[in-house]
């Protein structure tokens, strides 16, 4: 699997407005106050218009995720991100206009404050390159076949990825496109912790990647569908079985095996905050004590996935009697 990485200006501009309308604050706080008042306009012509301004970003950043080059935002591309959100009103190509304008004024801002910001991401993201380049070939490899007990499926892992490469704004952060071998990475200069390397993150965010385009393939062949947060790059599907929890202990084992990491306790409670923000910190002493009494090397994978699954649920519900059984 080859990495193609690409400093994505747009795709930085993207997140940053998208951080913004969520109500959050900027390192940068003077570009902070210069944007904000565009990004609420945008947000209350949306809202005017019955659209939710979130899903609209989540749908152009994931059209840009999906493009193999800094590609420049344009009217038609926010059209498309106003259909995919449901929106077909004959008034859509004056909404994208409206967008595709607040877009372009906050890019100035940005492009004041970093005119040479392709070169700094260039800059940004090679030190991660590079340790992924010494560890992470070999490391995908390793969670591949445990996956599928030894034997992947020879179209498993992509023969080629797009790494966009964007401006920090969330001490780190990683998603994946729900189209395209294609994954996103915040470009930080140094570990945002020294136990959690961030080339395994991305180590994370690609295994995420070919089981969500397993899991597509599969359930378009069999009439299930499925879906795809790009924002956050969790995948879920119909069975709901919690794959991308379960990789999680997976790859910090191996990458312990192999000396990547200190080998004895590996620090998963700290990679599920990081990786996976969006779950509950009580639910990280389940996931260790699944990994620990039954993991993915003890009984077929799906078995295994299917008793974390009533696991985390059983956690939710405060019921302690689930108990894990191996084969």
């Amino acid at each position: 699997m080859k990495l193609q990485w690409i400093p994505s200006t747009t795709l930085s501009l993207l997140r940053t407005v998208q951080w913004v309308g969520r109500q959050r604050d900027l390192k940068d706080v003077s570009l902070q106050k210069a944007i904000q008042p565009t990004v609420q306009s945008v947000s209350t012509r949306l809202i005017n218009a019955s659209i939710d301004p979130a899903i609209i970003w989540e749908h152009l950043i994931d059209e840009v995720i999906a493009q193999d080059n800094d590609v420049d935002l344009s009217p038609a591309l926010c059209e498309i991100a106003l259909i995919r959100s449901g929106h077909s009103d004959l008034q859509s190509d004056q909404i994208a206009m409206a967008i595709h304008r607040g877009l372009e004024t906050c890019q100035r801002a940005i492009s004041t404050r970093s005119p040479r910001l392709a070169d700094q991401l260039r800059l940004r993201y090679a030190p991660l390159k590079q340790a992924y380049e010494s560890y992470g070939p070999g490391l995908i490899r390793s969670v591949g076949k445990s996956i599928w007990n030894g034997s992947p499926p020879t179209d498993w892992w992509p023969s080629r990825v797009s790494v966009h490469a964007v401006q920090p704004i969330a001490n780190g952060a990683a998603g994946a496109s729900s189209q395209q071998a294609s994954v996103w990475i915040e470009a930080v200069l140094t570990d945002m912790d020294p136990d959690v390397p961030e080339w395994l993150r991305l180590v994370y965010q690609l295994t995420c990647m070919s089981i969500s385009s397993h899991t597509r393939t599969h359930n378009s062949s069999s009439g299930t569908r499925s879906s795809t947060d790009t924002a956050t790059g969790d995948t879920a599907n119909s069975s709901e079985l919690p794959w991308t929890t379960a990789i999680v202990p997976l790859i910090l084992s191996k990458a312990a095996d192999a000396g990547m990491i200190p080998g004895g306790r590996f620090p998963l409670t700290k990679a599920l905050s990081m990786w996976q923000p969006e779950l509950p910190s009580a639910k990280a002493p389940v996931v260790e004590r699944w990994w620990n009494e039954v993991g993915l090397n003890n009984q077929p994978t799906p078995i295994a996935l299917k008793q974390l699954a009533a696991a985390l649920s059983a956690s939710s519900s405060s019921d302690p009697s689930t108990h894990f059984h191996t084969a």
